[in-house]
């Protein structure tokens, strides 16, 4: 083999098992300190990883594996995918409290990662700024511009 590939791969591995470890270190200390954001409960995860749950589930058993969790958990848990959480609400009322009664709180994206800021120009596009005034003048600009009927309608022959 060659002996860049086999640095190259030295390195990934290094670098790898030194993230894990610095994950480890810091959840453990956040812990402790008590700055760590409140989540709703959850299976345990794997640092960067998340639920192992995601590896064993098959698709179409998916939805029966989140009613067991429901009964394990309550009606709002917690499943990691990769890194990022993703929270679940099992019931319409706590799910119509979370987004109509408080839709501005739970509104916002969340912060991009630094490749995803590059393909999103710092998240300054419709698909991924964040809720506020960014936001409300690239959605106004797309119904009235791009979107409004009379210009839908000089698109057609494009679409076809």
């Amino acid at each position: 083999m060659e002996t860049w590939f086999i640095i190259v791969l030295i390195s990934l591995c290094i670098s790898a098992v030194l993230k894990t470890i610095f994950n480890i270190i810091l959840s453990l200390s956040l812990s402790t300190s008590g700055h760590q954001k409140k989540l709703p409960p959850g299976p345990p995860t794997v640092p960067d990883i998340g639920n192992l749950l995601w590896l064993r589930t098959v698709f179409s058993e998916f939805p029966s594996t989140l009613r067991s969790l429901r009964a394990k958990y309550g009606p709002i848990f917690t499943l990691w995918v990769g890194s990022r959480p993703a929270i679940f609400i099992g019931t319409p009322t706590l799910a119509y409290r979370a987004l109509v009664q408080n839709g501005a709180v739970f509104a916002d994206r969340p912060e991009a990662l630094a490749a995803g800021k590059i393909i999103s120009n710092h998240q300054r596009n419709i698909s991924s700024a964040g809720y506020g005034p960014t936001w409300r003048l690239l959605r106004r600009n797309l119904a009235a511009e791009i979107l409004h009927p009379s210009l839908a309608r000089s698109y057609s022959a494009t679409r076809q």
